[in-house]
């Protein structure tokens, strides 16, 4: 099983998002990114979903704080926002990948394959 943290503050987005990735092979925990730390910590993940617009803080700089950390660094970030400079946030903050929303599941199905794919 493939293991997927998907960081988000939205209960029905994230319940949508395991729905979607449960059938192709996915485990995905939902946390909404004040745990996220503790959980890369104790548990093993092979990427992360990370919504850009968090309540309490932006996801891009969680993204940074991923891509600084050691312990971190090599799992690969989607970020999964409504924003038209998506694009540009992720490369500012070093993710590989972002998700526009709204998107077609097929769409998002594919960028989570295609993760999966380069680390193997």
């Amino acid at each position: 099983m493939k293991n997927i943290l998907c960081v988000d503050d939205d209960a029905d987005f994230a319940e949508m998002i395991t729905e979607v990735l449960k059938p192709e092979g996915y485990q995905v925990k939902v946390d909404t990114g004040r745990n996220m730390h503790n959980i890369l910590r104790t548990e093993k993940y092979g990427l992360i979903l990370l919504d850009e617009q968090l309540m309490w803080m932006w996801g891009s700089d969680l993204c940074l704080e991923l891509k600084q950390n050691p312990e971190t660094k090599h799992i690969p970030v989607a970020l999964v926002s409504a924003a038209d400079d998506i694009a540009k946030i992720k490369d500012r903050c070093g993710a590989e990948a972002f998700v526009r929303k709204p998107f077609d599941i097929s769409h998002l199905v594919t960028v989570v394959d295609q993760l999966y794919l380069f680390q193997e």
